[in-house]
Formats: C-alpha cells, structure tokens, sequence
C-alpha cells in the first residue's frame, strides 16, 4: 500500500515518465504480498498428506477416506471376547442309581415297578394329607409324612427325603400353609419321579420288544 502512495506522489512530482516503473514495482510488490499470505496453507495440507501417507504407505484412495472418516472402533485386541452361553446341565436324577443297583440289581424293568409302586402309594399319602390339612387336623398329616419321609430314606429318594421331612417339622409347630407349601412341592416332585421312572424303563422294554420281535417265526 505504502508503495502504490509512493509511486503516486512521484508521477505527481516527476511527471509520467516514473508511472510505468512505479506500477509495475506496485504489481510485484502485491505479488510478494500474495504469496506470503497463501504459502503456510499448503504447507499445512502438505504435512497433512504426508502423515497419511506415511501411515499408510499402500493404500488407495478409498482406504485414505476411509480413514480420514470417523469410524466406530472395534472390540480392543487384549479385551476377551464374551463368553458363549454355555449349554444347559443336565437335570440330576431324582433317585441314586447306584443304589438301587446295590438294593434290586441291574434290571431297570424291576427297579422301574418297585418306583413306580412307591409313586402310586405316595400319591395316596398326599391325598390324606391335603385332606387332613383342609380338616386342620395335622397329627394324621404328620403321620403320612412321616411314612413317605422312612420310604424316601430307604430307596434313596432325596429331594422326597428332604421335603417329607420338613413336613414333618412343620407339622409339630402346627403350620398349616407351611405345611400346604411343601404338600405342593412334594407333588412337583413326585411328578419329577414319575417321568424319571418311565424314562427307566424305556430301554428295557425296548430290549424286550425287539426280542420279541427276533422270536417270531
């Protein structure tokens, strides 16, 4: 600016003979100026470029973009992926196996019938006590489960084992809705028994059915 001044004032003073050479020191004077002021952007741009570069020496133009873009990071490398969902156990048998082996052998047609004898007769138990206990009467109620709690212990029934003999516990302090408490649970367990029964004898009765069947003519 102060050169366009100067180069006014002299084509004031000297005549027109110095507007030529004072515009064109005017032009490059602008000129310099110009470049000086564009010059730190593309430096800027060019550093920018380079770091990209430099981090990504054979990429191609959309991984460039890609990675300029704001991407969601991943799951981190040390971090442990989530553990699968393991598979449901499977579901403890209602009698000790070994037992009954130990007490009617091998044959799971027989240990199946003595089971199944013991499931008929405490399903009748349980009628009398659920009639006992809508009678308030717990002395007959004590009485019945105090019969299912001795065969349970016997054939090695536990969970029966265990609910016949809180049951027996409830009945001394006379409570009634403990007592029709565990009468539910012990019908929800025999209900368990019942089917572990039938499963017993499946393989059995499959074995007699096909030797059946190998006896025809």
């Amino acid at each position: 600016m102060n050169a366009f001044i100067y180069t006014y004032l002299l084509a004031c003073y000297d005549g027109m003979t110095l507007v030529r050479p004072g515009l064109a020191l005017t032009g490059l004077a602008l000129l310099l100026a110009a470049l000086l002021w564009r010059r730190p952007r593309p430096r800027r741009r060019q550093r920018a470029s380079d770091k990209l570069a430099d981090a990504w020496p054979h990429a191609g133009l959309p991984e460039l973009l890609r990675a300029r873009s704001a991407v969601p990071a991943g799951p981190m490398a040390g971090q442990a992926a989530p553990a699968a969902p393991k598979p449901a156990e499977r579901r403890a048998l209602p009698f000790e196996q070994a037992r009954l082996d130990a007490m009617f052998g091998e044959d799971r047609q027989l240990q199946g019938e003595i089971l199944a004898l013991f499931v008929a007769e405490t399903r009748d138990r349980l009628a009398g006590i659920a009639h006992a206990l809508r009678c308030g009467r717990t002395a007959p109620a004590r009485v019945l489960a105090q019969e299912i709690f001795d065969a349970a212990t016997a054939l090695g029934l536990g969970q029966l084992k265990r609910l016949s003999g809180a049951a027996v516990h409830a009945s001394f302090t006379e409570d009634i809705e403990t007592q029709r408490r565990l009468h539910a649970d012990l019908l929800m367990a025999l209900e368990v028994l019942s089917t572990a029964v039938t499963q017993l004898q499946q393989p059995q009765r499959r074995e007699e059915r096909r030797r059946d069947a190998e006896s025809l003519p």
